[in-house]
């Protein structure tokens, strides 16, 4: 017995250094630069010490871990932090809460935008923040080149997620496209909704979820049992809910899918936009 817990003993300082050199591979070397990455790897329990007053939303969206690295070249210094979370769709969640539309996109990874000395890009699961924090502030084409290098080191796959890319073009408007894992429309039950806002044919927000056919049924189910009898109405298939909070709601239920709309009572325009997202589902 004492002989097997010294053999374990021995293999924890390998296992340790393995573990320290694989978080070191996720940062590449970069010419004229020297790379150091931060021993520290921030995960769910502690990355309120870093960003106490935006954790809760990263969290929201099955944060993992957080590792991070500075390359430095005289006075300047560019940051590196790749928060990976647990799927492709919480990443892509995260980076769509806080991109901006009115900042210029860059070709990087699946997505991603810049500002005066901040490149930020989405890659796989991963949510890439890059940014120079120097005394001398870095120029946009070292941080952009970085943030290439990093992201080829990722090796993720390219893509936004699939459902992101079924709303319709027409009257959508830029870069509105979301998704929210937890809490839609301030109900814990509704949950795994992408989204997109429009301003024709009506103003509106247009979603899709997507689990199991039971889940789906069992969602809408309690949606339901949450308002008052006279709120709720339907025909054929389409659901009209006077939600006290959201406004007029328009639900179809397709499948393993749930449809709908928000903040309009356009009835035809609601149901229209519906059928055509359905159309385009895979």
């Amino acid at each position: 017995m004492l002989k097997r817990m010294w053999i374990l003993l021995l293999m924890l300082p390998c296992f340790c250094i393995q573990v320290n050199a694989a978080d070191e591979k996720l940062f590449p070397e970069v010419t004229g630069w020297k790379m150091k990455a931060e021993q520290r790897v921030y995960s769910s329990s502690d990355l309120w010490e870093l960003i106490d007053g935006a954790a809760d939303i990263f969290l929201s969206y099955y944060f993992q871990d957080l590792h991070i690295a500075e390359y430095t070249s005289k006075n300047k210094i560019i940051r590196v932090e790749l928060y990976r979370h647990q799927t492709i769709e919480d990443a892509y969640g995260i980076y769509s809460a806080e991109r901006m539309p009115d900042y210029p996109q860059v070709q990087v990874g699946s997505q991603g935008y810049k500002s005066q000395g901040v490149l930020n890009f989405l890659t796989g699961n991963y949510y890439v923040k890059v940014m120079s924090a120097g005394v001398e502030e870095a120029s946009e084409s070292a941080i952009a080149l970085i943030a290439e290098k990093v992201n080829a080191g990722l090796a993720q796959p390219v893509g936004l997620p699939v459902l992101s890319q079924v709303f319709p073009v027409e009257g959508r408007v830029y870069l509105s496209d979301t998704y929210i894992a937890q809490n839609f429309m301030g109900y814990s039950f509704f949950r795994n909704a992408f989204s997109a806002k429009y301003e024709q044919p009506v103003p509106l927000q247009l979603f899709v979820i997507r689990l199991t056919e039971d889940e789906i049924g069992k969602m809408l189910d309690q949606y339901m049992k949450t308002m008052k009898e006279d709120k709720v109405s339907r025909k054929d298939d389409l659901y009209r809910v006077d939600d006290m909070f959201n406004g007029p709601v328009f639900l179809k239920k397709k499948d393993s899918y749930l449809v709908g709309t928000v903040n309009t009572g356009d009835e035809k325009a609601a149901a229209e936009m519906i059928d055509s997202l359905i159309q385009k589902l895979p």
